[in-house]
């Protein structure tokens, strides 16, 4: 196999994981505070021999996130919340703690403020939640301070972190770091909303069937250095 079909086939898989990240940025499209993805690429060279020049493929070299807030949608349910600004709310996961902005918050079975997945939001002790519903409308404040007809109920743990590009994807709404959480205190909580993903479905579907000529363009030039090959093969057969 000849040097310009890996180099083909270097691409097609780099376009291959392009294509993925563009799906899951389509099917995550109404999902809350959703962030879409792209794929950063880098060129990777390898010596081709003396006096020969490099030859030159291509890798993805990781994922970076839009970082863009989404709209901000009202819902009306008390329990609902957008985060205005940078930062995240801490979660209780069966893997450990993890972060999120996806506020489409409900009261799992034991009572606690848990996310859509039943996974307790934590407050600035790092404890969950407890409400009871028997107490009457819940008040959610700017600062996170959750009240209700009995008082204060406890304050969401706000955090934020020095790079959200490090922040690694667990799930679609649900983000883990080796970083240290710092406080947020310019992070403000809206009660009654959500924020919506960012992802832009028109936008995304174009770069999807540009991606796909794409693709099909280097599956065209890989069958016709096939078919050259194939054909030379056969000459040299004939020669002998």
């Amino acid at each position: 196999m000849e040097n310009a079909v890996y180099i083909g086939l270097s691409q097609q898989m780099a376009m291959q994981q392009q294509m993925d990240v563009i799906a899951n940025n389509i099917a995550n499209a109404d999902t809350p505070a959703f962030r879409s993805g792209r794929v950063m690429f880098q060129e990777y060279l390898m010596n081709n021999g003396p006096g020969q020049n490099p030859l030159s493929f291509v890798q993805d070299y990781g994922v970076v996130h839009d970082t863009r807030e989404g709209e901000i949608k009202q819902t009306g349910n008390p329990l609902d919340i957008a985060l205005d600004g940078k930062g995240y709310f801490v979660v209780s996961t069966a893997a450990g703690q993890r972060y999120s902005r996806d506020g489409h918050l409900a009261l799992n079975a034991q009572g606690d403020l848990s996310t859509a997945d039943g996974d307790p939001v934590l407050n600035v002790q790092g404890q969950p939640i407890v409400i009871d519903p028997r107490d009457g409308t819940i008040s959610i404040a700017a600062d996170g301070t959750i009240s209700n007809a009995s008082g204060q109920i406890g304050q969401l743990q706000l955090v934020r972190f020095d790079s959200d590009q490090e922040m690694k994807n667990v799930g679609d709404t649900l983000y883990s770091t080796d970083q240290t959480p710092e406080p947020a205190p310019k992070l403000a909580v809206e009660q009654g909303m959500i924020e919506s993903s960012n992802v832009e479905p028109i936008v995304e579907m174009t770069k999807m069937m540009q991606l796909l000529r794409n693709y099909q363009a280097t599956q065209q030039l890989l069958q016709i250095d096939n078919t050259r090959q194939v054909n030379s093969i056969q000459d040299l057969a004939k020669v002998s």
